[in-house]
This record gives C-alpha cells, structure tokens and sequence, in this order.
C-alpha cells in the first residue's frame, strides 16, 4: 500500500521538536545582550512559537484529504443496480458500492464506510420531502 506521506523520518521528527523548543532554546540571547536588545528578539521568536503551536493544532483537526479515508461522508447519486452490487456517481466518477438501503435511480447516498474497493453506502432523506405529517 502506498505511503502518502505519513511516516516521518528521523530528521523531520527532529526539525519539528527544534522548532516547539525554539522559546527555551533562544534563552541564552539574556545572557549574550543587554535586556533592550533581547527581549524583543525573545518576543518575536516566542510569537513564532506560538503561531507554529496554534496553526499545528488547526492542520491536526482538518479532514483527511489523502487515500480513501477522503470519501467517508461525501454524497453522491445512485446510477444503477448491477449483478454484484450498485454503481454510483461520486466526484464525477463511477464507483462500485453497495447497500443494505433499498434505492432507486437518482437517490442520494453517503458513503459511510470503504472495503476494499467497494463503497458502503446509506440513503440520505431528500431535502425536498418532508418526514413530518402535516396538518
């Protein structure tokens, strides 16, 4: 199976941890200059820091974008039934998924979950029918 970039070497790892360590790193700036001088350098490195910290956090709760983790929850259209399953229309490309949801040419399905290279996929209420009895 291919990588997609999710390992991480050794020298990778360790850029990443210098990086975080850049505040305790830079300490010894008090010690080489005066105060005046080293403290806004401290400052704009600390800044750094923290933008790294925060933009890192945000990247780690993004989606999945890579490999078939990608089209878990994407919607797509039913096309047609055939022997060994359906045939849909995701992202402008037919795929081979299957259902335990009885469909129809045109319904919209999600895909919840991905063996091999079937889709499994479940019926999503159309937005223009209405559940509820009305008065």
């Amino acid at each position: 199976m291919p990588d997609f970039g999710q390992n991480v070497s050794g020298a990778e790892e360790q850029m990443c941890h210098l990086i975080l360590l850049l505040p305790v790193l830079t300490l010894p700036v008090f010690w080489l200059w005066a105060a005046v001088y080293a403290l806004p350098v401290y400052l704009v490195i600390s800044g750094f820091s923290v933008w790294v910290y925060f933009y890192a956090a945000a990247v780690m709760r993004r989606r999945v974008v890579i490999g078939p983790e990608m089209l878990l929850h994407d919607q797509a259209e039913m096309v047609s039934e055939v022997a060994d399953g359906l045939r849909i229309l995701l992202h402008g490309e037919l795929c081979h998924a299957e259902s335990l949801d009885s469909l129809r040419r045109g319904d919209r399905v999600e895909v919840v979950g991905i063996t091999g290279v079937t889709l499994r996929v479940k019926s999503v209420p159309d937005a223009n029918s209405s559940t509820r009895a009305h008065p």
